[in-house]
């Protein structure tokens, strides 16, 4: 019965429960705000505003400002807002800058729960921390007789203002500006400005989303000085007609007031242009109305997308009746068309692919705030990766993002800040079907739109993310459609309902794409979220594109994330880190683990290895070879607009890593989508024996492209030759070997080296004087975990492969075969932990050789999947640098190697391991042909393969990678120990990638529980041998 109560009780409207504040009134999301408006800055003439340096209608509050934080509401200054209050003992702080990296409150990062116990729409009452600010600022004396607005770009999560004492108003939405009229208040000289930002406010309830919850001002605060009569707002709707070749310019004016009869002679002038050059100029008297309205054709025009951002200059003038500039304002203008036609989303009249990535606003200093310079060098990633689409999750991004992807292009997806996942944990489940929340999220949706509605690069409105679905949808859909019909409206969670252009699922699976194009559907599927890259991820993404780019109704997706949302900081021993969750957090203020850490670059945009392999799907032209003949070659064009103009193609013969020859390939121009064949003219080559010879072929850029240089590389591949041929077995050479009993084993070898067999495991091998080995070589079956093990609790479900390889029983052990040039031991171990035998059979040869021949036989109780089939062991430190045959350089798995070419590579054995921020599973390269390491001396060992090997190298104790849920452990704290493990692997499992939350490797990366069998051989090197050269030695 309370229970029942209790839900009834949270079942009732706002307005009918008590509420003394204006912090918790969903009904009421600001307060004497201005209408939203589309953003731009005036200037005095059109010449200054092409310009864009400074304009003198525009005052910076940015800077220092006083600031007092107080614990919670009831005990916040009041009167401060009075110049006549004295603040000349508060402390300081920078605007903008959240508070928390200016050292006044604690981090909290969750990602579904709120970061307090939800009752809506109240907010915690004690802990609800709220920053007071307060600075002067001196208005110039040529603003007098203009309108003064104050602009805050970004307040978190509540703001009050006031100005020179005067109350102003509040706002509640963190993402987008509020705008005030101040001129009753202010005046020539000195004045002063007040706010308090309220740490929570019923808003937080609609700003769920997977970050770090922060507070402050966030994004600039400024004063706009506006003639009594001005433009408050445009939209400029550049559209493609006459079959997408002529441009057709409607423009909307929304003057600030009614025209007075003073204003009769004013007049509108609207010019656009290209390059400088003009393309038309139009003159729009001032009349009775407010909203002035004109539509311009403009033939053969250059027409706006991703792949070619044409943009034209539209200026806007208010001039007097001799044609006197009074203000001017520009606007970057593309003409495009998006639309929704055969079931597909279009631009310009064809279907275009999306390439995408989510992007949150953050910097791994000031957390939310973000310059030009970051913004510009996210710009950079982008196009070096391929991607031609971004997501502005959750939230509305800063004014200048937009402008940005105008200009050097990127599709966008321009998102409301709306998420209320936290009350998925709630009795009320969603606040979306919630009368009284109607009006905060249309308030919201409204900033939104209003805001970036002239931007070319925006081509989908999002309502919001995962806050279930409800009519207050319903009313943020209709609306957006009836104020912009230019666009497709899309949310996730409407799903197949109508109210949604845009089937936008998240995190689905190959199979659920299969199955999708089974049949024709009416809308585009674009997911949202796909390819979770938290940790060591981002596998199976070849297998994604290699459906999506098969089906034509599957038109891609965008990956979570862009960047980790961690900071720079310093472990104890000053070591640079990247933290997470509870590294920023303080006592009573919690946060999720490392689930900011889910990005394809770190928080200093340096890649991941996942990002070459987001590159390598994303790539703009695919190469095939035809059948097993290598001089013919087929590439196709992935993009959408695109000949490969601009594109310079190129190959590259080599052989076990030596180039042997390379030329320009000429190509045509070719279609979007369309396939070329070409002819590539390689050389004749007599094929030598034990070599692996390999294509390499590039996409570079001809001329630069944007941000991208001439010669950049965005496309490439490579493709084995079917030219191996195997070397001759040879004799082995060496002094006689001798075998000598000892306890437990044997000591095998002759004046050259030793090998030394103890239980029926190899355990040491020395040579000139030098022992290689610190700890046996035995089985291996488990990996550190990575974040996505975690999250499908692989720990836990194969922990009994963890310990499998230590706990170990000798079934048996003999020599079965002895002579002078070869000795063959078989051992027979039980691995009573996984009900398994494990056989193994070693030959040493005269020469050092020692083959490696291991059976793994399962017993008849089923156990779970293997995160690894192979064998570790441990060496001498001195044995540092790595030189392998096979993929590379960076960390590669088998569900993750397509953007790793087969190459020869050299790194320190320190380097081979990757410091994502939680240290998991690293140092892992798949497809090796032979590798070696050896001393600064030369001398070494090498593992080789007639097939192929996957290994590992860590200068560290995997065990110190082990996920500890009550202590953070980071990559870059992971400094060398004093040996070096090394695994030799049949393979590793898959790292899988859909989420990670539950979701498996794939089952063709999974290793089961079932019959392995794989063989190599462990050669000892000396100082002056070519690896390459070792390697191709086959002994019996």
């Amino acid at each position: 019965m309370m229970k029942t109560a209790l839900l009834a009780l949270l079942c009732l409207p706002a307005t009918l429960l008590a509420q003394s504040n204006d912090w918790e009134n969903p009904q009421k999301p600001s307060e004497h705000t201005l209408f939203p408006h589309a953003h731009f800055i005036p200037f005095p003439d059109a010449a200054s505003a092409l310009k864009g340096d400074s304009s003198p209608f525009r005052l910076s509050l940015d800077g220092t400002w006083k600031f007092h934080l107080a614990a919670n509401p009831a005990v916040r200054p009041q009167g401060f807002e009075q110049p006549a209050y004295d603040v000349t003992n508060w402390k300081t702080i920078r605007v903008p800058a959240n508070w928390q990296t200016e050292g006044y409150a604690p981090y909290i990062f969750t990602d579904v729960e709120y970061p307090f116990t939800p009752n809506p729409p109240f907010v915690p009452k004690e802990q609800n921390p709220v920053g007071s600010y307060r600075r002067d600022f001196r208005l110039p004396a040529t603003w007098k007789g203009k309108q003064t607005i104050l602009h805050i770009g970004a307040a978190n999560a509540f703001v009050y203002v006031w100005v020179n004492g005067k109350y102003a108003g509040f706002s509640k939405d963190s993402k987008t500006p509020a705008e005030f009229d101040v001129t009753a208040w202010v005046q020539p000289g000195n004045n002063s400005v007040a706010m308090q930002v309220f740490r929570f406010s019923d808003g937080s309830y609609l700003e769920g989303q997977d970050m770090w919850k922060l507070s402050g001002i966030e994004r600039s605060v400024y004063l706009v000085a506006r003639a009594p009569l001005s433009v408050y707002d445009f939209f400029a709707r550049p559209l493609l007609v006459n079959n997408y070749k002529d441009g057709s310019l409607q423009l909307d004016l929304a003057l600030n007031k009614v025209p007075a009869a003073t204003d009769k002679d004013k007049r509108i002038r609207v010019t656009l242009q290209d390059n400088g050059a003009p393309v038309f100029s139009k003159v729009m008297p001032i009349g009775r109305d407010s909203l002035l309205q004109l539509q311009q054709l403009v033939p053969g025009v250059k027409p706006w997308d991703a792949e070619r951002p044409n943009l034209y200059q539209l200026i806007v003038t208010l001039e007097d009746k001799q044609g006197r500039p009074i203000e001017s304002f520009t606007h970057a203008i593309g003409f495009r068309s998006v639309e929704i036609k055969r079931g597909l989303l279009m631009v310009n009249g064809a279907p275009i692919t999306i390439k995408g990535v989510n992007r949150h606003e953050h910097d791994m200093r000031s957390a939310k705030v973000v310059d030009c310079e970051g913004m510009l060098k996210d710009i950079l990633a982008m196009k070096q990766y391929n991607i031609n689409a971004v997501r502005a999750s959750h939230y509305p991004n800063r004014e200048e993002w937009y402008a940005l992807c105008d200009r050097y292009g990127l599709y966008v997806v321009d998102e409301a800040n709306i998420e209320c996942d936290g009350m998925s944990m709630h009795p009320l489940k969603t606040l979306s079907d919630k009368p009284e929340w109607k009006a905060a999220y249309l308030d919201r949706t409204r900033r939104m739109v209003e805001r970036d509605k002239n931007h070319c690069s925006i081509i989908t409105w999002s309502l919001g993310n995962e806050s279930d679905f409800g009519d207050n949808f319903i009313s943020t859909y209709k609306w957006t459609k009836q104020r912009d019909n230019t666009r497709p409206v899309q949310y996730e969670p409407a799903r197949n309902t109508p109210w949604t252009d845009i089937v936008a699922p998240m995190y689905k699976s190959v199979a659920w794409m299969q199955d999708y194009v089974k049949e024709y559907r009416d809308r585009p599927l674009v997911q949202c979220e796909y390819a979770h890259m938290m940790g060591n991820s981002g596998g199976n993404l070849r297998d994604d594109w290699e459906l999506i780019n098969k089906y034509e109704q599957l038109q891609g997706g965008f990956i979570w994330d862009f960047s980790d949302q961690t900071f720079l900081q310093h472990d104890s021993l000053g070591r640079a880190i990247w933290a997470y969750g509870a590294d920023m957090g303080t006592v009573g203020a919690t946060s999720d683990t490392s689930f900011c850490a889910d990005g394809m670059l770190a928080a200093d945009r340096s890649p991941h290895p996942q990002a070459y392999e987001v590159k390598k799907v994303y790539q703009p032209v695919q190469f095939a070879t035809i059948g097993l003949s290598a001089d013919l070659l087929q590439i196709t064009n992935r993009y959408d607009f695109h000949q490969l103009e601009n594109m310079n193609l190129t190959w590259e013969l080599k052989g076990d890593g030596k180039v042997i020859a390379s030329a320009a390939l000429p190509h045509r121009l070719l279609l979007p989508h369309q396939q070329d064949t070409l002819r590539i003219g390689l050389p004749v080559v007599k094929p030598q024996p034990g070599v692996r010879y390999f294509l390499h072929l590039k996409a570079t850029l001809k001329n630069a492209d944007g941000l991208l240089p001439a010669g950049f590389t965005l496309a490439a591949d490579q493709f084995e030759l079917p030219w191996f041929t195997p070397v001759k077995t040879q004799t082995v050479a060496g002094d006689a070997l001798q075998v000598k009993q000892t306890a437990g084993g044997w000591e095998i070898g002759n004046t050259a080296f030793t090998a030394t067999i103890k239980n029926g495991w190899l355990e040491q091998f020395a040579t000139n004087g030098a022992a290689y080995m610190q700890k046996p070589l035995k089985p291996d079956f488990w990996r550190a975990p990575t974040d996505n093990d975690i999250g499908n609790s692989q720990q836990v479900r194969c922990a009994v492969w963890q310990h499998a390889g230590d706990s170990t029983q000798l079934l048996a052990a003999s020599i079965v075969r002895e002579d002078r040039q070869q000795v063959q031991v078989h051992a027979k171990h039980a691995l009573p932990l996984v009900n398994a035998i494990y056989d193994i059979d070693y030959t040493i040869f005269a020469n050092g050789d020692i083959k490696v021949n291991v059976h793994f036989q399962p017993g008849d109780r089923m156990m779970p999947e293997l995160p690894r089939m192979g064998m570790r062991m441990v060496l001498n430190p001195a044995l540092d640098k790595v030189t392998w045959l096979g993929r590379g350089p960076f960390d590669n798995y088998q569900d993750r190697k397509y953007a790793a070419d087969v190459d020869v590579y050299t790194l320190p054995a320190d380097s081979l391991f990757h410091p994502y921020p939680r240290a998991q599973e690293s140092g892992y390269r798949s497809d090796v042909h032979w590798m070696t390491l050896r001393s600064a001396s030369g001398n070494g060992w090498m593992v080789r393969t007639d097939s192929l090997l996957n290994t590992g190298v860590l200068h560290f104790d995997r065990d110190r990678l082990n996920f500890n849920r009550k202590h953070n452990v980071h990559g870059g704290s992971m400094n060398n120990d004093p040996l070096i493990w090394w695994n030799i692997d049949y393979q590793q499992a898959g790292l899988g990638g859909d989420n990670s939350w539950g979701a498996k490797p794939h089952a063709p990366y999974t290793l089961v529980y079932k019959p392995y069998q794989y063989q190599f051989t462990l050669r000892p090197l000396r100082s002056g041998d070519e690896p390459a050269e070792k390697a191709k030695e086959r002994y019996e």
